[in-house]
């Protein structure tokens, strides 16, 4: 942190100071690191399978152990958050995210990978909210909106990378144990970043949400009920999961998908899925931009659903027999507008915020991302499932076709298109002043 006269200002100033750039910067690299550990596994998932013997279902069931321990510890952080602030509870995050790295590399089993995923699931969940809720407290809220759509571009524009040159970087076969352990190492570093440059909240912050007087954890879970009761927060928190899908798919299946569709080898379709994080990186902080110009933000979330939903169905039946025989240009071009369609999901958690009580903006911002990761969870283990049955429907037992996934891509295409049913009647406002 910078020296104290400097920190003193800051804490002085109000919502704003240059500083408070600096101390969001390390939460958003915390969920730029989490985004690395969250897609691994569907980079190297044909490599998984084969290590640990497991089939579609039983990989995907074991990756879905990430959303199992992500989804529901966001109504934890939420409250936890509004109680105790940030600092020491994403330190905390993030060694634990370290330490399910460790894990990762040591099992043997795809019980060993299911813990290893619960692990870092676990303090991942504390990752982009907390960078949001730093946000909150740090900046005007007119502000809320784009950082939140900076803090989720750079995360996801990791992907890029981890697209383009993951298979480089890991070798083959993969060296992905050795791999995990580097990361774990980088966990620890961050958390000791986080305890030196992320302050304790200032008074005004305190005051101006009443978080001073309230001292329990009780006071603080209030403010999730709260959250809980409003029906405008449950259609932005549905709509927006739903929105949402196409980040678990490309973090688990969509490398595998493409690889099948369009028969391509896995290096190939790694590096396809780059265009759809550029879209993402891209999309984010675009979207919070354009929502603070127009200071509406449901048009923004029902023509992303809207290009989602048909970029995935133009996707699917891209790599058909029927279709072109140099698809990798298209499908690259289609997977950008669909990085950059799904981005507007953003946009739920400062409009969820906007309409809660000023006491519980981390709970309100972490029910969105409560419901989002529930789905995504449901959704990772369904897509294998799918795949398999599929598969299963057309006499294929002992390994899935292109078909088997095409139909699969299709079926979460429709998912996506709910998410304009649900938004459609949400009423949206301009954030508040400040």
């Amino acid at each position: 942190m910078p020296k104290s006269s400097r920190l003193t200002r800051m804490m002085d100033h109000g919502p704003g100071h240059p500083l408070a750039w600096i101390v969001w910067s390390v939460p958003a690299f915390f969920f730029l690191y989490e985004y690395i550990l969250r897609i691994l596994p569907g980079i190297i998932e044909h490599t998984l399978e084969r290590e640990f013997a497991v089939n579609e279902s039983q990989i995907g069931g074991a990756l879905g152990m990430y959303y199992f321990a992500y989804a529901p510890m966001q109504l934890v952080v939420g409250i936890l958050l509004d109680r105790y602030g940030s600092r020491i509870l994403l330190a905390g995050a993030a060694v634990l995210c370290a330490i399910g790295m460790v894990v990762f590399p040591m099992s043997s089993t795809e019980f060993g990978l299911a813990g290893s995923r619960f692990l870092v699931g676990f303090g991942s969940s504390f990752a982009f909210i907390g960078a949001i809720y730093v946000a909150m407290v740090w900046f005007p809220a007119r502000q809320v909106p784009l950082l939140t759509g900076l803090t989720a571009g750079l995360g996801f524009g990791i992907g890029i990378v981890g697209e383009l040159f993951a298979h480089d970087l890991l070798g083959k076969p993969p060296a992905w144990r050795s791999a995990s352990l580097v990361l774990s190492i980088v966990g620890m570093l961050i958390a000791v970043g986080m305890l030196i440059v992320v302050p304790k909240r200032p008074a005004w912050y305190l005051d101006r949400t009443g978080t001073r007087e309230r001292q329990t954890i009780r006071g603080a879970a209030s403010g999730l009920l709260k959250v809980m009761a409003r029906p405008q927060i449950w259609l932005i928190s549905l709509g927006c999961a739903l929105l949402y899908l196409p980040l678990p798919l490309a973090a688990n299946w969509g490398p595998r998908s493409i690889s099948e569709l369009l028969g391509r080898p896995d290096e190939v379709s790694s590096q396809l899925f780059a265009w759809f994080y550029l879209g993402i990186a891209i999309g984010c902080p675009l979207v919070g931009w354009l929502n603070g110009r127009i200071g509406r933000a449901r048009p923004i979330l029902l023509l992303g659903g809207l290009a989602t939903s048909a970029s995935l169905i133009l996707l699917a039946t891209t790599g058909s027999p029927a279709g072109p025989s140099d698809v990798e240009w298209l499908s690259g071009t289609l997977l950008l507008t669909m990085g950059l369609a799904t981005s507007s999901y953003v946009l739920g958690y400062p409009m969820a915020a906007d309409l809660s009580p000023d006491d519980a903006n981390g709970s309100a911002i972490a029910f969105v991302n409560f419901v989002a990761m529930m789905i995504a969870f449901g959704f990772v283990w369904l897509f294998g499932v799918a795949v398999d049955a599929f598969a299963s429907a057309g006499g294929r037992l002992s390994a899935p076709d292109p078909d088997d996934f095409r139909s699969t891509l299709l079926w979460a295409a429709g998912l996506i298109g709910l998410s304009m049913l649900i938004l459609a009647p949400v009423r949206s406002r301009p954030p508040r002043a400040g």
